[in-house]
């Protein structure tokens, strides 16, 4: 079955409102930042728990959820062609309106998020904070196919389809009712991190110099020592964007790979040559749920750029088609660590 919600938090689709609530807490303490050491990852984890539990917890949003899964045990085999089958009824850009009553244009890849209540603390003081988390959209449902959705999709026949988000290897409907009630577009997105970003930095700039003169007043840093300090962080300054430059330039890593990249979550390999061993997509992405960007043949000569150890899948390169495989379809996958062989 897919990787939905109730597999995450290990509870059965038919789960009471205590049960749903005793697992989101057995999660929340699980990953909570106070108990691991990977800040960036439990924080990530939080929102994606946070996210599940909203929706989980309100037994409408449950309800529109359920409407856009199955749960009657389909073969594995029905379920890869779930929504793929009719092609045709997809379409490459819709325009719609979001939750803050925006109108835009959204286009497959783009974002689009939903704002969860996340648990955080500092010390012993505990708060709560709101975030956006954010699915990628996967399809679009063509307005003018729709009497052909049915054949193709399960859903929820009293609401209209929109399109299927995915995020990790979960995927789900995204109906216009629910878009318009509880969802924002990639466009009012931006322009609310726009207005929090001009806040933010009034807001800082202001501390920060009533800072510099508090110190300043209190402190004197000799010319020499303040010298040093500016150059020390110009030059780990100069060292990042030289890494980025150089995985963005020899290994053809999007900003996001870099990220990945560089918390050792994707492995930078030394671009060994190996073979496919059958015919293979290869995505934009190392999850199966990728957009498809082109296919290599069986028995092509390919290079070996990334390793994802999480997924099991290598990002190659062939020609100029690049993207991730799973290493099922490699005859030899292998990736040596590009970092520890320079360090050698």
């Amino acid at each position: 079955m897919k990787n939905n919600y109730y597999n995450i938090f290990e509870i059965s689709p038919s789960a009471t409102a205590e049960e749903i609530k005793a697992a989101y807490r057995k999660l929340a303490l699980k990953y909570h930042p106070d108990r691991n050491q990977d800040k960036e990852f439990s924080d990530a984890k939080m929102k994606e728990i946070n996210f599940i539990y909203s929706i989980l917890s309100d037994p409408d949003k449950k309800k529109w959820y359920d409407s856009t899964i199955s749960f009657d045990g389909t073969e594995q085999e029905e379920q890869e062609s779930y929504s793929y089958s009719y092609s045709f009824i997809f379409c490459d850009d819709l325009e719609v309106t979001d939750s803050k009553g925006l109108i835009s244009k959204l286009k497959v890849g783009d974002n689009i998020y939903y704002l969860v209540e996340i648990d955080k603390s500092i010390i012993t003081w505990k708060y709560k904070t709101k975030e956006y988390f954010n699915l990628i959209i996967k399809n679009i449902f063509d307005p003018t196919q729709k009497e052909y959705f049915a054949r193709a999709a399960k859903f929820d026949f009293n609401k209209t389809p929109l399109f299927t988000a995915h995020w990790g290897n979960s995927e789900m409907i995204i109906y216009k009712e629910d878009f318009e009630s509880y969802w924002i577009s990639q466009a009012t997105y931006s322009k609310m991190d726009k207005r929090k970003g001009i806040f933010t930095g009034t807001f800082i700039f202001i501390v920060f110099c009533l800072g510099i003169y508090y110190f300043y007043s209190k402190f004197s840093v000799s010319g020499e020592k303040a010298k040093f300090l500016k150059n020390k962080s110009e030059q780990n300054e100069k060292y990042l964007q030289e890494d980025k430059k150089y995985y963005k330039e020899e290994y053809f890593a999007t900003e996001s790979e870099i990220n990945y990249i560089l918390s050792d979550f994707y492995t930078p390999c030394t671009k060994d040559t190996t073979k496919t061993n059958k015919d293979v997509s290869v995505s934009n992405v190392p999850d199966k749920l990728g957009i498809e960007k082109g296919e290599i043949p069986d028995g092509k000569s390919v290079i070996v750029l990334l390793y994802c150890s999480a997924q099991n899948a290598y990002k190659v390169k062939l020609n100029d088609l690049i993207g991730w495989v799973p290493g099922s379809a490699l005859a030899n996958p292998k990736c040596k660590d590009e970092t520890e062989d320079n360090e050698k």
